[in-house]
């Protein structure tokens, strides 16, 4: 680790690469499996549909100009200090990823997601737990910061701690 992304030696990558098959239909069988499927990625996975990464985000002339790059701009700050550039920097993001069409990737993670985890036991008890949340907080409205929604001192519907 370190600041950094990691790479694996040339040893590694060597046993990786006799081991790929392998490793694959591992993996779809843990899929298989599975009640729960959390996927995370990082910018590159919209970037295949052609939006911008993080680093290229802000390079528009206009920010350039007055010296603002990504993680200048990207703060909530500039609301209350000049809304024409958090509109116009919120507003163009917004707009990107409205009007980008998503490639092959997110439509095979929503055919996963319908066909295999939807209807899940854990995916059903997480939705029931968020909908007796949501319920408390319109109830009760004083302990709604208290406890986000779905989960109260006992854990997830006061029953188990997830």
């Amino acid at each position: 680790m370190g600041v950094g992304p990691s790479k694996p030696s040339d040893e590694e990558l060597g046993q990786l690469e006799k081991q790929i098959e392998e490793n694959c239909h591992a993996a779809a069988a843990a899929l298989r499996k599975a009640d729960v499927f959390l996927l995370c990625t990082g910018a590159g996975f919209s970037a295949d549909s052609g939006l911008a990464v993080y680093k290229d985000i802000a390079e528009i002339e206009a920010y350039q100009e007055i010296g603002l790059r990504y993680h200048d701009i990207c703060r909530p700050e500039w609301l209350k200090h000049d809304p024409e550039i958090f509109y116009g920097f919120w507003g163009a993001c917004y707009n990107d990823y409205r009007d980008t069409e998503p490639h092959k990737g997110y439509s095979t993670l929503v055919q996963w997601r319908d066909s295999r985890f939807a209807s899940s036991r854990v995916a059903r008890a997480i939705r029931t737990a968020l909908k007796e949340g949501e319920e408390q907080q319109r109830s009760s409205p004083t302990t709604a910061a208290e406890n986000p929604p779905g989960f109260t001192s006992g854990g997830a519907s006061g029953s188990k701690s997830w």
